[in-house]
């Protein structure tokens, strides 16, 4: 939630009256409420003064807010990365990343993110090891002389690996967007 809406509320102000007894346009409210941006020069000190706080003090909430976001930022890239575990570890890309989510799910961002990054695993993992087995067959009956087994398993780890890197530049521009299957494992 934002910081300033938060406050705002607390103070019992609607956007139109913090905007009239700010002397800020409402325009420049609802931005602030919507990006949850810090306020700077101008604007941080009529907020300040509207809602009798140091300025200080308001920038101080800002930045425990930032600082907690990179932590769940960066806990979510981590679970992103343990997946790759998988290329050297059988089922380590369900593995690490479950005992990463489960520990860092206390935040709610962590918990959906993390969440999503496993279920996609596992339904991943499940369609790969159905390839897998039906691939012999496939290829006794279409394929007399090609063993596609090694097609599959290529296919497979480089489709996760690439997964692994649209998802950690996704994450690199705050994109947390993604991954958003409709069945949902856990």
């Amino acid at each position: 939630m934002s910081i300033i809406k938060t406050i705002r509320e607390q103070s019992g102000f609607t956007q139109a009256v913090l905007a009239k007894q700010s002397g800020l346009s409402l325009r420049t409210i609802q931005r602030l409420e919507c990006t949850n941006k810090e306020p700077k020069g101008h604007t941080l000190k009529m907020l300040s003064n509207v809602f009798k706080i140091e300025p200080s003090v308001l920038q101080e909430k800002f930045q425990r807010i930032g600082k907690a976001q990179e932590s769940e930022k960066t806990s979510i890239q981590l679970i992103n990365l343990s997946i790759l575990a998988f290329i050297g570890i059988p089922f380590g890309n369900l593995i690490f990343p479950f005992i990463l989510w489960w520990k860092n799910r206390k935040s709610k961002l962590v918990d959906e993110v993390g969440r999503r990054i496993v279920n996609f695993q596992i339904i991943w993992w499940i369609i790969f090891s159905i390839l897998m087995c039906i691939s012999p067959f496939i290829s006794r009956t279409f394929f007399s002389n090609t063993q596609i087994i090694l097609y599959v398993l290529l296919v497979g780890y480089v489709f996760n690996i690439v997964i692994v890197f649209i998802t950690a530049m996704k994450l690199r521009r705050n994109d947390f967007n993604f991954l958003k299957t409709p069945l949902r494992l856990i």
